[in-house]
């Protein structure tokens, strides 16, 4: 009956902001206990450590998941405003232009067309999803410590530790590394979708007092190692085989050569051949991009 309530009042939003009051009822625990029945003693500090981890689990996984959709949603708005999706939108308009004279409204949307509103009580999911956020991050940020027996709780620290594994994992996910078909991410476009997710994360701070920074010096200071502290291969790992084991490879076999006038690698590609532009990972944008996002410590592998 506790924990039913517990997670009827997580799916309705607007009691999200009291639901630190689970929490602190299992504080009070340990009035229940009697002299004249000292075997329940046990049980109920079992039962009352047990649940108030669960609580503030849930709690914080709720508000990673919410952050997270947040995160994928600027990113793809982030993804929108790079140069390479702007070829299609000039190629429209000049096509439109030889075939029809007369001014008609263009079919593509434009970044930023999801700011537009027509009604101030329209709300989207975004907006929806950041009052979720707010009053689920209230009552994260209720109290510092939560005292349970002899042990003290800190429901700051389960949201910082949820959101610093989801921050690794969505790094190894943004490479989108494939061994079978030799792919990974451009780094431009690499730094460009973490430093939105960054900027997510960045204002997690104006809702609850977790310090972010300490977050990106974790994760991304593992990234830059051979694998993170989970064993999981990481940023400069899969950039570190990609660039040996497919361009290096293809210069060494005479596919790529060096141009000073490109300032960066080229590929000769003979007729009938796969395409692979290096040209596109090796010019100078695309390794300051990738040097970002390596540092000091990733260089040196």
């Amino acid at each position: 009956f506790f924990e039913d309530n517990f997670q009827m009042c997580l799916e309705f939003p607007a009691q999200n902001r009291f639901i630190i009051a689970f929490p602190l009822i299992c504080g009070h625990f340990s009035n229940i206990t009697n002299e004249l029945c000292p075997e329940e003693r046990i049980h109920i500090r079992e039962r009352s450590l047990s649940v108030i981890n669960l609580f503030l689990d849930e709690m914080s996984k709720e508000a990673k998941n919410i952050i997270t959709t947040v995160c994928d949603e600027q990113c793809t708005l982030s993804d929108r405003l790079l140069p390479k999706h702007c070829a299609p939108m000039i190629a429209q308009v000049v096509n439109k232009k030889k075939r029809d004279k007369t001014p008609k409204k263009l079919e593509f949307e434009k970044p930023g067309w999801e700011s537009y509103r027509k009604t101030r009580e329209d709300l989207t999911t975004m907006d929806k999803l950041h009052m979720a956020l707010t009053e689920l991050c209230y009552a994260i940020n209720y109290c510092a410590t939560i005292s349970v027996w002899e042990y003290t709780f800190a429901p700051r620290e389960y949201l910082h530790q949820h959101l610093e594994t989801r921050f690794s994992r969505a790094l190894a996910g943004m490479v989108m590394y494939s061994p079978e078909t030799s792919e990974i991410a451009k780094p431009s476009e690499l730094l460009n979708s973490v430093k939105a997710y960054m900027n997510v994360l960045q204002c997690v701070e104006n809702y609850v007092n977790i310090d972010i920074t300490r977050v990106f010096n974790n994760v991304l200071l593992q990234q830059t190692q051979q694998s993170d502290s989970a064993g999981e291969p990481t940023i400069a790992s899969r950039y570190t085989q990609w660039y040996s084991d497919v361009l290096l490879r293809r210069v060494s076999a005479g596919h790529i050569c060096f141009s000073n006038t490109l300032r960066s690698f080229v590929s000769l590609s003979a007729e009938g051949a796969i395409p692979f532009n290096a040209e596109e990972f090796t010019d100078p944008t695309e390794l300051r991009s990738l040097a970002e996002l390596l540092g000091p410590y990733g260089i040196k592998l």
